[in-house]
């Protein structure tokens, strides 16, 4: 126990962590059960390891710049009628921002809740067909939501002095991340907050504390948090490629108007695809690619694969051209809708009422042919052995395997970015922040942006893909902007860390944990890139600096 106390409180250190993180993910992708063609390259491995000693540069000088200018100033402790109060107010903001999407989402939205979150994920490019009302109260909801994040953060930070309603509420904050999850059909809201959980773990055991607050049987609800997310990832694509499956004549219907109106060709998914890029944010930048997925009439009927995000088989969808480079096709215009949400929600009723037929039984041959078709890889040699010994049925392998796929090919993503770096221009934050891409399709219709970064994504196999924290970085910004942010992103992490250990201010405490956390997911997604962690950082850092100024200006008050 003592030894993985110690390891525990090295991995509190975002230098030590990222260092681990980045060596356990290149060795997954060399030795797992997955075999990726040539990876990690030598392309990938320049990337990682320019990329970390970037960070620890940056994370360096964080500390440095902490030390000279916060280090000497004496602050006392947050008091525990502070606390209260700052996790009391976060948490009814959070829970108030879930209950404000929801109402707008379910109510007015025209949609319900009863399908077009998951439409999106069988067609991807039929969000602009479909006219969806958004109200005042939505992106209020937005705004807010993310304290329901902090206020659970800050409970277990400071779980000791935090009693009564607060501590209650607190806990309760994790309908936010749930709620988020379940409105858009996704799983990476959840995973955020898990993460943050082992974040604030890490930080109190760095502090020589227990790593939970005592009390509130802690532990005993992260262990059944933990089992229920572990079988939510694990089902939710077996809904997903029944809906799928039924809505696949309504979807063929509505492509069909949209093409007629002379809009862009919708892109479908198929087998094998990844909604893996900003995965719970509807935007068009967070559906999955075409480009590596083949025909319908080469997919194996029997072949039941779900992709890395569950997507539906392509027995059930037809193929999609591939789009074009934007340099080549520009986009016109946004298009324009063919079908009110509301009637939308009808037909799709009428359809999901029907019986589904019975599911053909998945077979290690169609499997591995899906595999290869639609991802361009094959499971390792053992795998093979264990399928064709009887040791491990194919229905159990492809949940495996498309887990893993789901968590590791980031890493090839690297190398397929690099390769395609010429033809991808810089997004400025679009691509990375997913609350920016509807509100410049809601608010500026004629911006191209958006239709112009997705058809760059799909022109170099990465759309839908996650990037990892590097490959976003180069997107958003550039060689040089990549560089700054970071740089940037390991100063938040020198500064968090510094602050945390010399001085008694929440602020750096609640960087630390999103810094951990981001390290965390930088296999899959950039600081600001997954479940909209960018409105998480403002939260954090609005709630520190005022639990901070408030408890400097009662010093000097007394």
């Amino acid at each position: 126990m003592q030894q993985f106390i110690r390891l525990a409180g090295g991995l509190s250190s975002p230098a030590i962590l990222i260092v681990a993180i980045w060596c356990v993910a290149l060795a997954l992708v060399a030795f797992g059960p997955i075999d990726y063609p040539g990876q990690p390259s030598g392309t990938v491995l320049a990337v990682v390891g320019t990329g970390v000693a970037l960070f620890l540069l940056g994370y360096r000088g964080g500390g440095e710049l902490f030390d000279r200018w916060f280090a000497r100033e004496s602050m006392p402790e947050p008091s525990a009628r502070m606390l209260n109060r700052a996790v009391t107010v976060a948490s009814l903001l959070g829970i108030a921002g879930i209950g404000f999407v929801a109402i707008d989402r379910v109510l007015l939205s025209g949609v319900g809740n009863g399908g077009y979150a998951e439409l999106l994920r069988c067609a991807p490019g039929l969000i602009n067909a479909i006219a969806i009302k958004r109200t005042p109260i939505l992106y209020l909801g937005y705004l807010m939501f993310s304290f329901g994040f902090v206020s659970l953060v800050l409970f277990l930070l400071r779980g000791e002095v935090i009693k009564g309603w607060a501590a209650a509420l607190a806990q309760l904050s994790i309908v936010a991340p749930v709620g988020y999850a379940l409105l858009y059909s996704g799983r990476m809201p959840i995973l955020l907050a898990l993460t943050l959980v082992v974040a604030a773990i890490l930080v109190r055991i760095s502090e020589g504390r227990k790593p939970l607050p005592p009390g509130h049987h802690l532990l005993l609800k992260t262990v059944v948090a933990v089992a229920l997310f572990a079988i939510y990832s694990s089902s939710i694509w077996s809904s997903r490629q029944n809906f799928c499956t039924k809505l696949t004549p309504l979807i063929h219907q509505l492509e069909d108007k949209q093409q007629g109106a002379a809009l862009p060709p919708p892109a479908a998914v198929t087998s094998g695809q990844v909604s893996a890029v900003h995965e719970e944010t509807p935007s068009a930048a967070q559906t999955p690619p075409v480009a590596q997925t083949p025909p319908a009439t080469q997919t194996p009927p029997a072949t039941q694969t779900p992709s890395a995000a569950q997507t539906p088989p392509a027995a059930q969808t037809r193929p999609a051209a591939q789009a074009p480079p934007a340099a080549q096709t520009p986009p016109a215009a946004q298009p324009t809708p063919v079908i009110s949400a509301t009637e939308l929600s009808k037909q799709m009723a009428a359809v999901t009422a029907a019986p589904a037929a019975a599911p053909q039984a998945l077979t290690a041959d169609a499997m591995l042919a899906t595999m290869r078709e639609a991802w361009n890889v094959k499971p390792r040699g053992y795998v093979i052995s264990a399928l064709e010994a009887g040791y491990l049925s194919p229905r159990a392998a492809n949940i495996a395997l498309s887990s893993y796929f789901y968590l590791t090919h980031g890493v090839r993503m690297i190398d397929i970015g690099w390769q395609a770096r010429n033809g991808l221009s810089r997004q400025w934050g679009v691509y990375e922040v997913g609350v920016l891409s509807p509100i410049l399709r809601v608010f500026f219709p004629n911006d191209l942006q958006v239709t112009t970064m997705e058809a760059e994504q799909r022109s170099a196999g990465l759309f839908g893909f996650f990037p990892t924290a590097w490959l976003s970085a180069f997107i958003d910004f550039g060689l040089v902007g990549a560089i700054v942010y970071v740089l940037i992103w390991g100063g938040m992490a020198g500064w968090g860390a510094a602050g945390a250990k010399k001085s008694r201010l929440l602020t750096p405490q609640l960087l630390l944990v999103f810094v951990l956390s981001s390290i965390l997911l930088s296999p899959i997604q950039a600081p600001l890139g997954i479940a909209n962690s960018a409105l998480l950082l403002g939260s954090m850092i609005a709630v520190g600096l005022v639990v901070d100024i408030f408890t400097r200006w009662s010093a000097k008050a007394s």
